[in-house]
């Protein structure tokens, strides 16, 4: 199994808590993985810290924009305690609470009312509420609930708080951490893809996530070419969410079959350790 850094809980929109992924990672004998919710560091703290088999690094992914694209920035080793660092989460979480609540209220006036009883911990998503829909039975599936309710421009679509990725990127570093840029893909690849990816090296971008479920082998090649051609640290997970009573048993398979082996991960602690240090004599 490889070093999965890109693992979701229910303290975003993953379906298991972060002592049943560490239990799954102990399990499939994964050495190191890291809990990235979205916009969340809530996990951190709620959950058992005295493990001998499996280190845990700390990260996040958050939500940003740049001229008009949607980019995820992963980050790893910030200090989960840095208060600059949380009050941007904070932010981010006030909106998502506040946006939820106007999209309950959408589609209430649509004539769909959605009692909910287990909200989600910490981050109040629309996949949350697309779940919702498929349990009370008005959307058969997640695509279905995002196609006819809850994608841009549907018709109980509401905005969300935007950070600009270089704001996001300063407040990374600040507070210590090595920030990725998220799964591009195919489509964010045939955009100028380096030329973005010097624009935000400038702003603080230190690493590229080469390995991903959405990057067929072929991309992740290139992927990683580029990375080591522009200096960046590579990075991978299997973005795991997983799924209570999941009808293929694949679905929650996936945990380290896309992630760093041990060679990879060993470079990203080394990196780590160098910029502590670098931190430390300045």
């Amino acid at each position: 199994m490889l070093n999965d850094l890109h693992i979701h809980t229910t303290y975003s929109d993953g379906a298991f808590t972060p002592d049943e992924i560490i239990e799954m990672a102990r399990e499939k004998g994964i050495a190191y993985i890291s809990i990235t919710d979205h916009d969340t560091m809530g996990a951190y703290g709620h959950f058992r810290e005295d493990l001998e088999e499996i280190t845990i690094i700390p990260g996040v992914e958050v939500s940003t924009y740049y001229q008009g694209l949607e980019l995820h920035i992963l980050s790893y080793f910030h200090n989960p305690k840095d208060e600059a660092l949380l009050a941007l989460l904070a932010r981010f979480k006030n909106d998502r609470i506040e946006r939820y609540f106007k999209i309950l209220k959408n589609l209430e006036n649509l004539g769909i009312l959605l009692p909910d009883e287990a909200p989600p911990k910490d981050s109040y998503g629309r996949a949350h509420i697309a779940k919702l829909l498929i349990e009370h039975g008005h959307v058969k599936n997640i695509k279905e609930a995002f196609g006819t309710f809850l994608d841009v421009d549907k018709i109980a679509y509401e905005k969300r708080f935007k950070i600009d990725t270089r704001d996001a990127l300063k407040a990374l570093r600040r507070a210590g951490g090595i920030p990725i840029l998220a799964h591009p893909g195919e489509k964010l690849y045939n955009l100028h893809f380096e030329k973005l990816l010097r624009d935000l090296k400038i702003h603080g971008l230190l690493g590229l996530e080469v390995y991903h479920p959405s990057h067929r082998k072929e991309l992740s090649n290139k992927l990683y070419a580029i990375a080591r051609k522009n200096r960046l640290i590579i990075s991978g997970g299997s973005d795991f969410h997983g799924q209570l009573d999941a009808k293929s048993p694949f679905i929650n398979d996936k945990l380290g079959r896309y992630g760093l082996n041990e060679h990879l991960t060993q470079k990203l602690i080394g990196f780590h350790k160098k910029l502590q240090a670098n931190t430390t004599q300045n």
